[in-house]
């Protein structure tokens, strides 16, 4: 369900553009008036046009909650979205329609939208790993390449998917065969997903938690904070899988890297983001296999689609503005330093 938020009354004449940042699970968007405050944000369901049957109601309907009556431009970082692809005319046009011929619009890959928030418009490295993962490297040349985001068929390695489906996946040979090595660790997952250990039922049981997800992959993703937490417990199966995923990342990384020629090691600029990215074992791990510790990103996803929307209004962005872009966002979202 979408949830809007109100708009400031001290907002209702301002000049706004729209950001949005439309993942494999949450979308949310903002408006931002010129002086870098909100004049409103709303959430919903993801807008995956891959693997989200009902992604044009999901835009559609966030869209036209935020209705706004002097619009300047928006930016949309979608997962999935290319503009070669024949899916991405589908969406440009629900996204037309829902904001008007009037305002000027860009539609991009949600990764774009992230490394360009990350480093400011600036070159680097970026990690994404929420539901899916994929890498992002552009050089001071201007020289870009984008490596992973395949999706959870065809990839998605180290994603918070990723990181699901392999705990299932050796849950599920648990239920086959209690004997097998680390049993206490799936048994103590099922046990946290509400489902029997033992008996008769319980191979039915996985399947038919999964069989009454409303979205399998984002059910399977949304798993990745459980072995977090595991993992914070102690349990060391639960760390050596968020460290696998660390890895699997690092891959990724690394050839986006090279094919810009950034050297890995110390003098490595790569920030992240994404909520596999929240767990220490991950970062650690990618931070150790890169080189280099990672940089803070300047602006969330939001901030970067943010950015580029400005930029088609014409409007004047810098230091100051992007700094107070950045404070509004934090406590939008309520995020912890």
């Amino acid at each position: 369900m979408t949830k809007p938020a109100s708009t400031p009354l001290s907002h209702l004449h301002d000049e706004t553009i729209l950001a949005l940042d439309g993942g494999g699970t949450n979308t949310r968007a903002v408006l931002v008036t010129r002086q870098g405050h909100l004049a409103g944000s709303a959430s919903g369901p993801g807008c995956n046009a891959f693997d989200r049957p009902e992604w044009a109601h999901n835009l559609r309907t966030l869209l036209t909650s935020l209705p706004h009556p002097r619009l300047q431009a928006a930016t949309l970082g979608i997962a999935g979205y290319d503009v070669e692809c024949a899916s991405a005319t589908a969406q440009d046009d629900v996204a037309r329609a829902a904001l008007g011929p009037s305002v000027a619009l860009c539609l991009e890959n949600d990764v774009q939208s992230a490394h360009r928030g990350a480093f400011a418009g600036e070159a680097g490295l970026f990690v994404l790993a929420g539901t899916g993962s994929v890498a992002m490297a552009r050089n001071s040349h201007g020289q870009q390449a984008r490596v992973g985001g395949w999706g959870w068929l065809l990839g998605d390695e180290g994603s918070g998917y990723w990181i699901g489906r392999e705990a299932l996946a050796q849950a599920a040979r648990f239920l086959d065969n209690p004997a097998v090595a680390h049993a206490a660790f799936y048994a103590a997952l099922l046990t946290r997903l509400g489902l029997p250990v033992t008996g008769p039922q319980a191979p039915f049981a996985l399947h038919e938690w999964l069989r009454t997800r409303p979205h399998p992959r984002s059910a399977i993703g949304n798993l990745a904070p459980l072995i977090h937490t595991m993992a914070e417990e102690g349990q060391p199966q639960a760390m050596a899988l968020l460290q696998a995923a660390g890895q699997e990342l690092a891959q990724l990384a690394r050839t986006a890297a090279h094919r810009c020629t950034l050297p890995c090691g110390p003098d490595l600029i790569w920030s992240h983001g994404g909520s596999v990215m929240h767990s220490h074992f991950v970062r650690n791990t990618l931070a150790n296999a890169l080189g280099a510790q990672p940089r803070p990103p300047v602006l969330p996803p939001l901030g970067g689609a943010a950015l580029l929307a400005a930029t088609l209004a014409g409007w004047h962005v810098d230091a100051p503005w992007i700094a107070t872009l950045a404070n509004a966002l934090h406590h939008e979202k309520g995020d912890t330093p």
